[in-house]
């Protein structure tokens, strides 16, 4: 089962897109290497980005996949709410009025200190705009 959920979440990656991913060493406090996405990392954030930009969805569980065995990370959102943190996984709520927002997730290899930062960013649609007529008429 463990494995199939691996699998699945390897095939959810590609609808998702990582901002910004760096990597800070535990001993290099001031020198910090952005990691290009198409390198190795030992994790990934898998957030189903599409069903909340395009407003399918209000709310969605992402998911921290892990190539490490010891590991804890930490996550905020600047406008939307984070809720059900559990140890690989958490909720993300979508603001109300706002039109994006920026999921920061931060995890961090205990067995070798070595820490990584994912910044998310999410462009809400805004269904306000957009005016829907529900009959036509045209006068001849």
């Amino acid at each position: 089962m463990g494995k199939i959920f691996i699998i699945l979440m390897i095939c959810y990656m590609g609808i998702f897109h990582i901002s910004s991913v760096s990597q800070v060493h535990s001993n290099e406090t001031s020198n910090e290497s952005v990691i290009s996405e198409f390198e190795s990392l030992p994790f990934q954030v898998v957030v189903d980005k599409t069903s909340l930009e395009t407003g399918q969805s209000e709310k969605v569980t992402c998911y921290v996949v892990s190539a490490v065995d010891d590991f804890s990370y930490s996550v905020f959102a600047e406008n939307g709410k984070i809720s059900n943190k559990h140890l690989s996984s958490f909720d993300y709520s979508k603001p109300g009025e706002e039109l994006t927002d920026t999921l920061n997730v931060e995890c961090v290899d205990k067995t070798t200190g070595q820490e990584y930062y994912f910044s998310i960013t999410l462009f809400f649609s805004d269904h306000t705009s957009i005016n829907e007529l529900d009959d036509l008429y045209i006068n001849d």
